[in-house]
Order: structure tokens, then sequence, then C-alpha cells
């Protein structure tokens, strides 16, 4: 069946602002709620239980792949979701926290909605990226990027003036493919399919290149082992500069 992937995205996003609106910055959003991988924030909970009724109530057939409860339901489309990504900025105050989208079909389309700015990042594979409805290019004029320390980081350091973390890789991939930041590295090894499948699509729409630390496809394989999500590390810049970073990491 065709779905229209993103009006099924604004939908979702909608509902998930509308249920998690009241509890920001209330103790109610940091309560631990038992999920079937563990416990989660109360608010995440809502977040994911939001997306769950709406895909069933709009008999929208598809394997749903969330933070929260790993792998739901079966179909040929998988919905790839991250309700909230950013949830310790959200608990915190800290303006910068998202809905991360991204739906695998026949074609494939990501989208990141910024819940504190309302920017909405998409695209098809293969097709334009866009905010709010306008091309967007990665084209950075700030030798500014975002970096997450793991084993191999000073090694990068030197290859950008200026580094910064902000807490949420979906967004911070958006901006990588906006041209507000040069690259995206987190050697961590704790990046998951969930945290950055839509920005993933939309920064390869942008010529921004997304691979592991050995210059492969991060999730162009298993995501999900024994109950729980693969981390990987991830490198996200324009061509040039992303081999200059896998050349200093090996």
């Amino acid at each position: 069946m065709d779905y229209d992937y993103p009006e099924i995205a604004r939908a979702i996003t909608s509902m998930i602002e509308q249920n998690i609106g009241p509890l920001l910055g209330t103790e109610k959003a940091q309560t631990l709620v038992d999920t079937k991988r563990g416990q989660t924030n109360y608010i995440d909970k809502i977040a994911e239980d939001t997306v769950i009724t709406y895909l069933k109530d709009n008999e929208i057939e598809c394997q749903l792949v969330t933070e929260e409860s790993g792998l739901l339901s079966e179909g040929n489309l998988k919905v790839i979701l991250d309700p909230l990504d950013g949830t310790t900025n959200a608990l915190l105050g800290i303006p910068f926290y998202c809905v991360s989208l991204a739906f695998w079909g026949e074609k494939k389309y990501g989208f990141v909605k910024n819940l504190c700015t309302k920017d909405m990042y998409e695209a098809f594979e293969g097709g334009p990226p866009l905010k709010n409805g306008e091309k967007i290019s990665p084209a950075c004029t700030e030798s500014v990027a975002s970096g997450y320390i793991g084993k191999g980081f000073l090694k990068v350091m030197p290859l950008v003036d200026a580094w910064r973390c902000f807490g949420s890789l979906a967004l911070e991939l958006s901006y990588v493919a906006e041209g507000n930041l040069m690259a995206l590295v987190d050697l961590r090894e704790k990046a998951r399919i969930v945290d950055i499948a839509g920005a993933h699509i939309i920064a390869e729409a942008s010529g921004v290149t997304v691979t592991d630390e050995k210059g492969n496809p991060p999730f162009a394989g298993e995501f999900f082992r024994n109950g729980k999500f693969v981390g990987k590390k991830i490198i996200c810049a324009l061509p040039d500069l992303h081999e200059r970073i896998l050349n200093a990491l090996d």
C-alpha cells in the first residue's frame, strides 16, 4: 500500500507535540516507567505511545522500530522512530530536541522536526533536502563541527577549529545538511539506527557522506542484536573533509 510519508510524519509530530507539551518542565516527565526493554522517562513513553496509537488508528501496516520498545508489529514498510531525540535537553529546559522519523518502503524518506524552533527538515532518498519547504545545502562557511569524544578523537580535533556537542544527533546531522555545521563525528560507538535514520537520508540527499569509522554505511546490515540496538561510530561530513577524518582515524 502506498502511503503519504510527509503527511504521516507531520501528523505524528503534531500529536507528539500536543501530548508532551504539558509535561515539559514537570517532575512527572522525568518519572521512570517500565517498557518491554527496561525503564524510560515518562515523557519518552508518552511520545512513543502517541505514535503507536496513531499508526494503529490509521491502519498503517508497518514494522515500527522505536527506541523504547525495539521492534513492533510487521509490514513491508519500516518506520524508524525516535519520538524525542534529546530527552535530556528537554528535561533540563535546554531548547534543542526533536522528533526523528524515517520511512523505509519502496522509497526512503527522512523527517526531523526541531520541537523548539519548529523547523522541519525532510528529504526523499535521491531528492532535494528541504528545510520548511526550501532547499538546503551543506556549504558551511565556519569551521565548526559537532563532536562526541571517543577513541581517536584527538586525531580528528586539528581538522576543525571549534567543536560543539549539542545532545541531539538527529538535529546535529540536519545542521550539517543545512550548512550550520561542517561535520558530525561521534566516536562513542553509541549512535543507533533510531538516532540518525531520518537525518541520515536528509544528509545524504544534501551531498553529505555518512559512514562508520571505516567508511562503511553504518546501518546497512544488522541494527538490532540480542534485544538491544547496535551502537555505531559515525562520521558525517562533505566528501573531502569526510575522507580527511577517516584518514586521521586510520
